[in-house]
């Protein structure tokens, strides 16, 4: 099973790719767990190149998520709402038919008490316009982010590694029903 995963965050030493990278480190071996890391080669969206001059990296980005199980997003907070860098991207994809029912969880990390959870929401509201199947039940929000990580991003909180890994429990258990 194809669990893809990309992060709203682009900076270097970002809580939320360390979640996905800790999400890889425990996955089941019997899972090809790849994360996505080229947002910033995805142009900014344009409806006139959404059809036949679609840029390579946008048809590389949908390759990507089409050849998935499912998709985990893990995204911090920005104006109580998703990364510019995360919208784009989905709005490349938002009609693509590959893509409707796709399994996902939605997950954000912060350094606030909320855990990116206005983030989240608005990304499930996306999500759930875009017609792709939102896990409930594998989606996580860490807040106090500080007190979850070590410096090198890995998980240094226990109760955190159980909630991911149920979380992703949750996620294949959604992609294996769809099959």
């Amino acid at each position: 099973m194809k669990i893809f995963a990309l992060s709203g965050s682009v900076r270097e030493q970002s809580y939320n790719s360390g979640l996905l990278n800790a999400l890889a480190n425990i996955s089941d071996k019997s899972l090809q767990f790849e994360i996505y890391k080229n947002l910033k080669s995805l142009p900014i969206f344009d409806p006139a190149l959404a059809d036949e001059n679609t840029p390579q990296s946008v048809l590389a980005f949908k390759a990507f998520l089409a050849a998935s199980d499912a998709v985990i997003i893990s995204t911090p907070e920005y104006a109580h709402g998703v990364t510019g860098v995360l919208k784009n991207a989905l709005d490349w994809v938002v009609n693509a038919p590959e893509l409707v029912l796709k399994p996902v969880a939605v997950m954000s990390v912060s350094t606030s008490g909320l855990g990116g959870l206005r983030a989240q929401n608005a990304l499930i509201m996306t999500l759930v316009a875009m017609n792709w199947n939102v896990v409930v039940e594998g989606s996580l929000n860490i807040p106090y982010a500080s007190r979850r990580f070590n410096r090198d991003l890995s998980i240094s909180d226990e109760l955190t590694k159980k909630r991911m890994k149920i979380s992703l429990d949750s996620l294949v258990r959604a992609a294996k029903d769809l099959r």
